[in-house]
């Protein structure tokens, strides 16, 4: 049977079992980004569905730790009730990574904080992975790529004749990334180490395939770990550093918002952090005319 028949089967058994209409619909909202992001990697197969997959589809995702609990709770009631109808023999969603949710985590890093996340990496890092962590920490501060969007890179994607990334970005369309200035020898030294065919991933494990999302969300928790931030900065707070960064230097909103593949200014406005005295500094500078 295939997935979305026995999705509409757990969703009408929620039903009998007297959930209301409301709770249906929100699980069948969850469920159905769940279902699409399967399809769009080839594993919509109950049963070949493993507890990587779903963690790389949870830790993937941009939405917020409460959020991801709760798509969680949907996802591993979907599997609790395949495997009781025999659908599947073994239950991968048993086992998937807990959520914290409670935890506040640093909304980005100051320089000096990211600084010595670079330091901690070259000083604790293995030979092997030196240079792939590197180039991904690097890459993500200086492009505030989302984690699926970097580990969707192909070699053939980066474009040093002009300085562009080609990115798919959230929703599955395609945009040109510009690379800074100061990430340009860097990747040019990177290519050359890996030396691969254009259609072969840009960041790749150590048994050469293609680095997940789920093992991009580790590597920064241990390294942060290292760094003593408690193991708390996640890709996101590289994405906020990002845009921190440049209203720092005062560059204009949409072109944050541009550079950061957000629709919406309004989403691009969650990022940003005034400070009361650079408000009230900026308010200041406004001249009024006064009148009698």
């Amino acid at each position: 049977m295939k997935i979305d028949e026995l999705k509409n089967q757990y969703l009408n058994n929620l039903v009998g079992r007297g959930r209301q209409e409301s709770t249906k619909e929100a699980y069948d909202g969850d469920l159905t980004k769940f279902i699409n992001y399967l399809k769009s990697k080839g594993n919509s197969e109950v049963k070949a569905i493993t507890t990587l997959i779903i963690e790389d589809f949870l830790f993937g995702s941009s939405v917020g730790s409460s959020a991801k609990q709760r798509t969680k709770v949907v996802i591993k009631q979907f599997f609790d009730f395949l495997y009781k109808h025999e659908e599947i023999n073994n239950n991968p969603a048993v086992n998937v990574e807990s959520i914290k949710v409670t935890q506040k985590r640093p909304e980005y890093l100051s320089s000096e904080q990211y600084i010595n996340f670079l330091k901690t990496i070259e000083k604790d890092s293995t030979p092997y992975y030196k240079k792939r962590d590197l180039m991904l920490v690097k890459t993500l501060i200086m492009t505030g790529l989302r984690r699926a969007e970097i580990v969707g890179l192909n070699v053939g994607d980066v474009d040093l004749s002009k300085l562009r990334f080609s990115v798919t970005r959230k929703g599955g369309h395609e945009e040109y990334v510009i690379i800074h200035n100061k990430l340009v020898e860097d990747l040019s030294n990177y290519l050359k180490i890996i030396n691969r065919n254009g259609d072969e991933p840009l960041f790749m494990s150590k048994k050469g395939q293609r680095l997940s999302a789920s093992s991009v969300w580790h590597l920064i928790k241990v390294y942060s770990k290292k760094a003593g931030l408690n193991g708390d900065v996640t890709v996101h707070s590289l994405r906020h550093t990002f845009a921190t960064a440049l209203l720092s230097q005062n560059v204009q909103l949409p072109y944050i918002q541009q550079l950061m593949g957000h629709k919406s200014p309004q989403t691009t406005s969650r990022y940003l952090h005034i400070q009361d005295n650079e408000l009230s500094e900026a308010f200041n500078k406004v001249t009024f005319e006064e009148g009698g």
